[in-house]
């Protein structure tokens, strides 16, 4: 019987307090003091940036060197390609630079018919990447064994059309590109 007369007693105290409106409006207060502190918006972290330098790619394996159709060199394709991805965010200058090295390029057949011959293949690019705020001095992004991806069928009825080794190389750097531009212009 003391138990419930004590319960009841303290019950009684703490909704006084909770039906006090200054109570209620410090507690609410707090609450959002408490969840807002820990929230940054990242679409402002680099708000200041205006422009941004792409270097000269640097490709590191000899297989990937020039689009054999074209002659054209892979650092200049990537690179150009960069350019005109990032310069939907960002014009050409200084406020941000981004320096690309294509580390190894990989070719394998991940898939084969009933003969074993070949019929699907997979790509690889492992790059690293470095993404400077050159304004503040400071490391944005960086990532020192990313890889790109692109399978692919070299035949029909697949569900995919196929493609040549020429167009799979074309769909990896677009891919890498676009992967990139997510990852870095439109994350911050």
């Amino acid at each position: 019987m003391n138990a419930s007369i004590v319960m009841t007693k303290s019950l009684g105290f703490l909704q006084g307090i909770l039906e006090s409106e200054w109570l209620v409006s410090i507690l609410s207060l707090l609450v959002f003091l408490f969840v807002g502190c820990g929230y940054v918006s990242t679409s402002d972290y680099l708000s200041h940036v205006d422009s941004i330098t792409i270097t000269p790619v640097d490709i590191e394996d000899p297989d990937f060197t020039y689009e054999r159709s074209t002659g054209k060199l892979y650092d200049e394709i990537v690179r150009e390609a960069m350019v005109d991805r990032f310069s939907q965010k960002w014009r050409d200058g200084n406020d941000a630079q981004l320096d690309l090295v294509i580390r190894d390029y990989d070719i394998k057949a991940i898939d084969f018919d009933g003969n074993n011959r070949p019929i699907r293949l997979q790509m690889k690019l492992l790059v690293d990447y470095t993404f400077r705020d050159q304004v503040r001095n400071k490391l944005v992004e960086q990532n020192d064994s990313y890889q790109q991806i692109h399978e692919f069928f070299l035949v029909s009825g697949r569900g995919e059309p196929p493609e040549t080794i020429g167009e799979a190389k074309n769909r990896l750097v677009e891919e890498l590109v676009d992967d990139l531009y997510s990852l870095l212009a439109e994350q911050w």
